[in-house]
């Protein structure tokens, strides 16, 4: 039971990122993957570095900068803070990448309206304090990067 847990999370996170990009094609956004991720992270927690990024998608400093630079040339994001002519350190939304966040965050609320069908509220928010409680047991005790809640 306690591995078909860990097998059906999984196999959530797996259907849900694949739903959710088809989703967005369909809506004509066009970027990668990673760079949507990216670029919803922003979106999300504008004050936080790439640094922050690195750590909440476990990947390498080449792979987030690569898709800095892509958002970047796309006019999507600028850099801000402490950021170098050689260097994205933070970013911050462009109206061009705030317009393209939006639309990804319309995509988002669909699919999570649709995950959640026939859920009450009380269902709802019961079943993201199991799920909070099992990201805070596997070891991950931050909700948000550095404490923050995303924006609304």
């Amino acid at each position: 039971m306690k591995r078909q847990i860990l097998d059906t999370l999984g196999e959530l996170s797996f259907v849900s990122r694949g739903r959710l990009q088809e989703m967005a094609r369909r809506e004509g956004m066009t970027l990668q993957p990673f760079q949507q991720r990216v670029l919803s992270f922003v979106g999300r927690f504008p004050d936080q570095k790439q640094q922050q990024l690195m750590q909440q998608f476990g990947r390498d400093k080449g792979q987030v900068a690569r898709a800095f630079k892509a958002l970047e040339q796309q006019g999507l994001i600028r850099r801000c803070g402490r950021s170098t002519p050689k260097r994205i350190v933070q970013a911050e939304m462009t109206p061009e990448g705030e317009a393209y966040f939006q639309r990804l965050e319309q995509v988002r609320l669909t699919l999570a309206e649709a995950a959640l069908e026939g859920f009450s509220e009380q269902e709802a928010h019961q079943l993201e304090a199991f799920l909070r409680r099992i990201i805070h047991n596997v070891g991950r005790t931050e909700e948000t990067p550095s404490g923050q809640e995303p924006r609304e």
